[in-house]
């Protein structure tokens, strides 16, 4: 989905290849979730990730929609995303400790965070998203060896 903001403002500035350092290491978040509430539409599923829900909820795609996602229309597509719930709009997969309820089969664009993608002609390239992290103490770890990045060079 494309966004309209400007770069600097989200992120630091960078763009990172597969080799490069980043301060993107959160050390298995230790609870945080503060990544997994407030997103609103945001936490859109590709085909892979559905079908990964499904296999590890072992659910069909109807009952999905009636617990876990929903539709919306975003650049002229209709996409599922992940529902948020209640009054601080939680991930309705993080448990009563603020855990992730499906870390295994968890959607890409959670594997990916706290890194983005920045679309450019024919490829993409990485940036840290400086805002939605709270962490302050994020180790560095080279791209590659982020937990998505890593599957998608297997």
């Amino acid at each position: 989905m494309k966004r309209n903001v400007d770069f600097k403002d989200i992120s630091d500035g960078k763009l990172y290849s597969s080799n490069d350092m980043v301060r993107a290491d959160c050390h298995n978040c230790e609870g945080c979730s503060a990544c997994c509430r407030g997103m609103g539409k945001s936490i859109m599923l590709d085909p892979f990730d559905m079908q990964r829900l499904c296999k590890g909820l072992s659910v069909n795609f109807d009952g999905l929609m009636e617990r876990y996602i929903e539709l919306h229309a975003a650049d002229g597509m209709i996409v599922p995303n992940v529902k948020m719930d209640g009054q601080e709009e939680a991930c309705v997969f993080l448990d009563a400790g603020g855990r992730c309820s499906i870390h295994s089969f968890r959607p890409g664009i959670c594997r990916l965070f706290p890194l983005g993608r920045y679309y450019e002609g024919d490829g993409f390239r990485y940036f840290l998203q400086i805002h939605e992290c709270r962490k302050k103490d994020r180790g560095k770890i080279k791209v590659k060896k982020c937990r998505f990045v890593k599957h998608l060079l297997q």
